[in-house]
């Protein structure tokens, strides 16, 4: 088994998410206006924020996910 590389420190400054937005954009391959940049580096931050909100819950190793789920 692999070792997955490490996470960047959570949450995101400004210098961390625009590095994270000009290494996807050549992947994604969808040309971005530079005056949507701002908003996209504000997105990638708020996305950050939540993901550290579920990364950072504290869960026992014994906990296994719910067989059934419902609305």
């Amino acid at each position: 088994m692999t070792t997955p590389p490490p996470s960047p420190p959570l949450p995101l400054d400004d210098a961390s998410a625009g590095a994270v937005v000009d290494a996807m954009m050549p992947l994604v391959g969808i040309a971005m206006a530079p005056e949507w940049r701002e908003t996209v580096i504000a997105s990638v931050k708020a996305t950050a924020a939540a993901a550290k909100l579920v990364l950072d819950f504290p869960l026992d190793d014994t906990v296994e996910p719910a067989p059934v789920f419902r609305a």
